[in-house]
C-alpha cells in the first residue's frame, strides 16, 4: 500500500520525467499540418520562467538557433534519453555564452513549447504570434515557427508510436473505505481514507490479445489528497475535450 502521488507497483518502480506529458498530444486522432488550424487560441502559459527563457534566446545565435530546436524535436519523444550528453552541454554553454543553469532554462523552455504546440495543436502562425508576446523576438519566434511547420507532422507521428508502446492501459479498478480509530479510550478520532487498486497492463501484448503484462498498483488517498486528485483530473478531462 502506497500515499497518493507516490506509486510502487508489485513488479517494479516506474520513474516520472516531472515534465509536461506529450504522450497526450498523441491522443489527438489525424493529427497532420492540415489540422493546424489558425485563429484558436493557442494555450501556452506565458510564465515568468518562460518569458526568462525568451530574454535567453535573444541572445543566442539566430542562424544557430534552428541546428538546437531541430535536435530538440528530434528527440524529445525519448522519454529516458537526455537530448543533449554533458559533453554537448558544456560546448552548447561555451557557444552560446550561457551558465549551466541558463542552458537548462533554454532547453526545457523550448522542449515545453513544441511539446505544447503538439498538444494543442497551435498553427505556426499562431505559434509565432505567442512567443513574440511572451518577449522573444520576432526573428528567434519565426525560426521556432518554421522548425515546427517543418517537422510537426512527424513529432507527432513519433511521439503515437511511442505511446503505442509505452505507458501501460488501466484494465480494471476497485476501491474500499478504510477508516482508523485512535488509540486512546480517551479519543475517538477518526482518520476516513480510500484505498484504490487499480489494474493496468497492456492488452496487445500477448498472443491473440491476451494479457501477458499485468500489474497491480495500490493507491492510498486521505480525503484531501484525493480531492486535489479529482480537481487534477477535471483539468485533464478539460484538456482532453478541447482536442475532440
Amino acid at each position: 500500500c502506497i500515499r497518493a502521488g507516490r506509486s510502487t507497483s508489485r513488479s517494479g518502480a516506474a520513474s516520472s520525467l516531472g515534465r509536461v506529458t506529450p504522450e497526450l498530444a498523441s491522443a489527438g486522432r489525424g493529427y497532420t499540418m492540415a489540422a493546424l488550424v489558425e485563429g484558436e487560441q493557442p494555450l501556452i502559459a506565458v510564465t515568468a520562467r518562460l518569458r526568462e527563457a525568451t530574454e535567453l534566446v535573444n541572445g543566442v545565435s539566430v542562424q544557430k538557433f534552428p541546428i538546437l530546436l531541430t535536435r530538440i524535436i528530434a528527440k524529445l519523444h525519448l522519454r529516458n534519453e537526455h537530448i543533449f550528453s554533458e559533453a554537448e552541454q558544456e560546448q552548447l554553454c561555451g557557444l552560446f555564452a550561457l551558465s549551466t543553469s541558463q542552458l537548462t532554462t533554454v532547453l526545457e523552455s523550448c522542449s515545453y513549447i513544441l511539446e505544447q504546440a503538439a498538444y494543442h495543436t497551435i498553427h505556426p502562425n499562431a505559434l509565432k504570434q505567442l512567443l513574440e508576446d511572451a518577449g522573444m523576438d520576432e526573428e528567434h519566434a519565426q525560426a521556432v515557427s518554421t522548425v515546427w511547420a517543418d517537422e510537426a507532422t512527424e513529432f507527432v507521428g513519433r511521439l503515437k508510436e511511442h505511446t503505442m508502446s509505452g505507458p501501460k492501459a488501466l484494465l480494471d479498478s476497485q476501491y474500499r473505505l478504510h477508516l482508523m480509530m485512535g488509540e486512546s479510550n480517551l479519543t475517538r478520532l477518526k482518520e476516513p481514507s480510500a484505498l484504490f487498486e487499480f489494474k493496468l497492463g497492456r492488452p496487445e501484448a500477448g498472443p491473440q490479445g491476451q494479457n501477458t503484462d499485468k500489474e497491480d498498483v495500490v493507491v492510498e488517498f486521505s480525503h484531501s489528497e484525493l480531492y486535489d486528485l479529482f480537481q487534477q483530473l477535471e483539468h485533464v478531462q478539460e484538456q482532453l475535450d478541447s482536442l475532440s
